[in-house]
């Protein structure tokens, strides 16, 4: 099977020494390149679908773990 840093190099041109960091360290920069291409909006958006995810899936004990010191 193949690194997948080498199939991220690739994929993806360097942009960097910055980008090229990021990649040995284990980031998917695929992602970080979606990310880019949406507008402020978009990501505003999809940031607001993922917290009610978060908010759907916590389990409800947590809430109450919480409350008590």
């Amino acid at each position: 099977m193949d690194d997948p840093r080498e199939l991220l190099r690739k994929a993806f041109p360097s942009y960097g020494p910055d980008w090229d960091a990021a990649i040995d360290a284990g980031v998917d920069v695929s992602l970080l390149e979606e990310n880019l291409r949406l507008t402020p909006t978009e990501r505003l958006e999809q940031l607001q679908r993922m917290t009610e995810l978060y908010e759907a899936l916590r389990p409800k004990e947590a809430d109450d773990d919480a409350a008590d010191p």
